[in-house]
């Protein structure tokens, strides 16, 4: 079998790669809409539209969309989206967009801890070092400051938390993905969050205009191909492989918020990529070179 068919490393990292410019994509739209409604609003409206969006998928599905053998574990997964997006949410509507970006790349060091703790992955020492590596450009950029002080701000405990939340759902998803329907999981994902955020959002409720609602429903229809695209990705290859991929979000994140907010990079945050970016090139050059030869 072909090494790029099937469960193969590069469909993976394709899938995954269109879930990051996806992504980036919706924190834009996110960033426009959170300047007037507020973050619980934008997210309950993002869960509702993605439920609307899945309807044609259902109705060819028929019954069988609500059959699930794993209704606890899809309840569980809907409680921390929930928990993990509104953190994000909030994140990307009060600091620059590369700042959330760059700290939600500790997901990849708390992944590779879940993921050998729950998944039992065989995690190489290269893998280990480019997460490492990973988190000391992380370092350059959330603990640096031009001032005085070099401590944390208590505000960037908020993207750190949902680092860790979506950390969990990427390993829940991991399990789930090879005994349960990918359309049955969307499903289940955008009903439970839009319960559990409805009442929320009607408590700072202001009616969208037009061209909001056209945005939350692009908004909602991205998290629902986020989703459909990790579950391939998680498909094809080991999490653990495609997790420091997340770096690349750097670039993504970096040329849109300069285009539709001017936020340029400070130093710090080119030092954090001079180290990021090198680290995850060599750990594709070093991944492909070892599956190539594992296929030969």
């Amino acid at each position: 079998m072909s090494f790029f068919s099937g469960r193969g490393y590069f469909q993976g990292l394709f899938f995954f790669m269109t879930v990051i410019l996806i992504s980036c994509l919706n924190d834009i739209i996110v960033k426009f809409m959170g300047q007037r409604l507020d973050a619980l609003q934008v997210i309950f409206f993002r869960f509702f539209f993605g439920l609307i969006t899945l309807f044609p998928f259902i109705v060819s599905r028929g019954k069988q969309v609500f059959k699930t053998r794993q209704l606890g574990v899809n309840i569980i997964r809907g409680l921390f989206g929930a928990m993990s997006i509104f953190l994000y949410t909030r994140s990307v509507i009060r600091l620059p967009l590369v700042e959330v970006v760059t700290i939600l790349w500790t997901i990849p060091l708390f992944v590779l801890i879940l993921s050998i703790i729950f998944l039992r992955e065989e995690v190489s020492g290269l893998r280990w070092i480019a997460t490492i590596i990973g988190f000391v450009g992380l370092s350059c950029i959330t603990l640096y400051d031009s001032g005085t002080s070099v401590s944390l701000k208590l505000i960037y405990l908020v993207p750190i938390s949902s680092a860790f939340l979506f950390a969990v759902q990427d390993v829940m998803i991991k399990k789930m993905v090879d005994n349960e329907n990918r359309t049955t999981m969307l499903f289940y994902f955008a009903l439970v969050t839009s319960v559990i955020t409805f009442l929320p959002a009607l408590l700072v409720w202001k009616t969208p205009t037009l061209f909001e609602y056209s945005m939350l429903f692009l908004l909602g229809a991205g998290g629902n191909l986020i989703q459909y695209f990790i579950f391939k990705a998680f498909s094809a290859t080991d999490l653990s492989a495609l997790s420091p991929f997340r770096y690349t979000e750097f670039l993504f994140s970096a040329f849109f918020a300069f285009i539709f907010f001017a936020e340029i990079p400070g130093i710090n945050v080119l030092l954090g990529a001079l180290i990021l970016i090198p680290s995850t090139l060599y750990l594709a050059y070093s991944e492909t070179k070892k599956k190539v030869v594992a296929t030969s």
